[in-house]
């Protein structure tokens, strides 16, 4: 009888062992699969993207404070990081004075290639007491009600959470830069077709949206890391796609005497422009107009505004083409506003207009403007409230770009649209 018990025993501490073992085994088999399905750009919630990772780098208010390769240490991490709430695939606009904001900013890796930026906030919404941290990432948006845990994992490693992060103030002198993103031309898999209801043009903008989404921010940075005096490029790249809607190519000239790094990280930042299922389509960029028709200029009150449309197992290659500019705010000093109009020359519409000040996009490469916004008058305020406008400014676009080619189809890619601004004009300070 004791013997049987024995057995009973022995053989129930083997099962455990062989249970654990599988759970191991299994946990180890799912970053395996992780791993196996990583796809540049496609979205990821976050544990996911940490599941990923073998190395993580981490800034604060004193610049680089802390890098690891160690797996249990990103686990450690990965469980202080939980989040509450958590929007994947959410558009974040990343403004430099947004960045201002970051409390600690984690660069994720895998095998030395990028995988995710996680941006820690604390919450500072008076609207919104439920959630002490806001976390960003390249893929999506999250909360966490508590911070403590990440804090206490920082401050074991003695990392000060305290303060912004100073990783995006190493060039403050830079001038307004800016990326545009536009698709010229695309190519569909063969016996695949676009519905007759669906303009190309209009399909262009969903594949602008999706090369926007996961690209638009590192090409911002990268662009601010290498600008200089004397900047002049542009980049023309076609782009391959494959299964699941992964980049299998980039084609782009990246010989230049003096930008080839810059060329060469422009290409890799393109193999995250990773195809959707479904892109979605939007004839207004500037949410400058309220959507309703009686406020939508001519041209928009009989298009749908936005869409989605099948796009990945559709989509063969696209054409992209990448502006790098610089913007400007002007406005006029003297009566010369009164006898010289802005004008816009290059387009097929007559657009001249008397402004007192403008804000406008200019092409270093071509000299020609993507982006035109007039503001008329002064805005007056009440002295004794001065953030709240008696009677502001009126402003208004003249020209976009990206309305001009994917909207009213008049102004090809390779037209140069340039600007005759009167004398009077000077930078804002």
């Amino acid at each position: 009888m004791l013997n049987h018990k024995k057995i009973l025993c022995d053989l129930t501490f083997l099962l455990s062992i062989f249970f654990v073992a599988s759970v191991l085994l299994s946990c180890e088999q799912k970053r395996d699969n992780v791993s196996v399905d990583f796809i540049p750009g496609k979205p990821r919630p976050m544990q996911e993207s940490l599941a990923l990772a073998d190395s993580m780098v981490v800034y604060n208010a004193q610049g680089l404070a802390y890098t690891t390769n160690s797996l249990k240490e990103i686990k450690k991490f990965a469980k202080a990081a939980v989040l509450d709430e958590e929007t994947v695939e959410f558009e974040r606009i990343l403004k430099d004075d947004f960045l201002d904001k970051v409390n600690l900013s984690v660069s994720l890796f895998q095998k030395g290639t990028l995988i995710d930026y996680l941006f820690f906030y604390e919450n500072r919404s008076s609207w919104d007491t439920l959630f002490e941290g806001i976390v960003y990432s390249l893929q999506g948006y999250g909360r966490m009600k508590k911070l403590d845990s990440v804090y206490t994992f920082f401050k074991h490693r003695n990392v000060s959470t305290e303060g912004k992060t100073a990783e995006f103030n190493t060039r403050p002198n830079l001038p307004a830069l800016k990326v545009n993103i536009y698709v010229d031309t695309f190519e569909l898999k063969e016996g695949k077709f676009l519905s007759d209801t669906m303009p190309p043009r209009e399909f262009e903008t969903g594949l602008v949206n999706s090369v926007k989404r996961p690209c638009r921010w590192l090409l911002d940075r990268t662009f601010k890391r290498y600008y200089k005096e004397g900047f002049n490029l542009s980049v023309d790249a076609t782009i391959t796609f494959g299964d699941s809607g992964r980049v299998t190519n980039v084609s782009m000239d990246t010989d230049h005497p003096e930008y080839k790094d810059f060329l060469e990280e422009v290409k890799s930042i393109l193999y995250y422009a990773w195809m959707p299922p479904e892109v979605r389509t939007q004839l207004v960029v500037r949410q400058t107009h309220p959507i309703f028709t009686e406020y939508l200029p001519p041209e928009l009150r009989s298009r749908r505004i936005f869409g989605k449309i099948a796009a990945q197992e559709i989509v063969k290659s696209e054409k992209v083409h990448l502006s790098f500019s610089r913007e400007y705010f002007q406005e006029c000093n003297g009566e010369e506003s009164e006898k010289d109009s802005v004008e816009i020359i290059g387009y097929s519409d007559v657009i001249k207009e008397h402004c007192d000040k403008i804000h406008f996009t200019k092409d270093l490469a071509t000299g020609g403007i993507n982006y035109l916004r007039c503001v008329k008058g002064v805005t007056k305020r009440d002295p004794l409230f001065p953030k709240k406008p008696v009677k502001p400014a009126k402003s208004f676009e003249l020209f976009d770009r990206y309305h001009a080619m994917y909207v009213k189809e008049d102004l090809s890619l390779n037209q140069v649209v340039t600007l005759k601004i009167p004398a009077c004009f000077v930078e804002e300070k």
